[in-house]
């Protein structure tokens, strides 16, 4: 059992930051250097991750309506309040990138998503939170965070954050690794917090065909088979199941690793 809901309460203030006051000058001086399928791959996450960002920040309203019905402990909700407000947070990181970087509004970053993960993030995750919204209950709540906590934020989001840091570290974009660091550092306890939600519900998800799909949702310059055997593998860990089970139907990815 993972510790209680003051616990995670207690890291996420530990981990406050400000979107705002990353310095981006040394990553916008570097970016005409920037080799064209570098360039490619940078657009590529921060479209998705803008795409991806405001709709979690939009959906999660319901799970805190659950939470606080169906969770006796008060800090449940407050709990997915904190997590609301990383995911403005995010949000607004993301929209920097677009704009600071790449010169982009909103509009024209979600263009450079890839389409699986617009569907995921603009179809997907809407269409479960509005079956939670309209019937509160425990099933509806554990297939919500299954879908929401344990496939899109542990899955497609370690898969991307892990491809977007590694490509700041090797191109030399400071501000960009810094703050996806954080972002990692804050998704680490909104998982805890899926998962501890579903300890208290005594429920068990099947999200294996879910994660073969969400693993893969970047597109193989980016969804490497290593990333996808990596974010597998801890997301098993974290259900405490072996990795056979979650991973015996993942994506056969062929790109060599970036």
């Amino acid at each position: 059992m993972l510790a209680g809901y003051d616990h995670l309460l207690a890291a996420a203030a530990r981990l406050q930051w400000d979107a705002d006051a990353i310095a981006l000058a040394a990553d916008r001086a570097r970016l005409d250097a920037l080799p064209g399928p570098a360039r490619s791959r940078l657009q590529t996450l921060i479209g998705g991750f803008v795409v991806a960002e405001h709709a979690v920040a939009e959906q999660l309203e319901p799970f805190a309506a659950a939470a606080a019905e169906l969770d006796a402990d008060p800090s449940a909700r407050e709990c997915f309040a904190v997590q609301a407000a990383d995911e403005r947070r995010h949000a607004r990181w993301f929209d920097r990138l677009a704009g600071e970087l790449l010169g982009l509004d909103r509009t024209a970053a979600w263009t450079l998503a890839p389409p699986p993960i617009r569907e995921l993030f603009e179809s997907e995750l809407p269409g479960i939170a509005r079956v939670l919204a309209a019937r509160i209950a425990p099933r509806q709540m554990a297939a919500a965070v299954g879908l929401y906590h344990l496939v899109l934020e542990g899955i497609v989001f370690a898969v991307g954050q892990e491809a977007l840091l590694m490509l700041a570290h090797a191109q030399e974009l400071p501000g960009v690794a810094e703050g996806v660091g954080r972002v990692q550092a804050d998704e680490r306890w909104h998982v805890g917090l899926g998962v501890l939600t579903l300890q208290r519900l005594g429920a068990a998800v099947d999200v294996a065909e879910p994660a073969r799909r969400a693993a893969a949702a970047w597109g193989p310059a980016i969804a490497t088979a290593e990333r996808i055997e990596r974010a597998l593998a801890v997301h098993a860990r974290r259900l405490g199941i072996s990795a056979i089970a979650i991973a015996a139907e993942r994506p056969r990815a062929v790109s060599p690793s970036r």
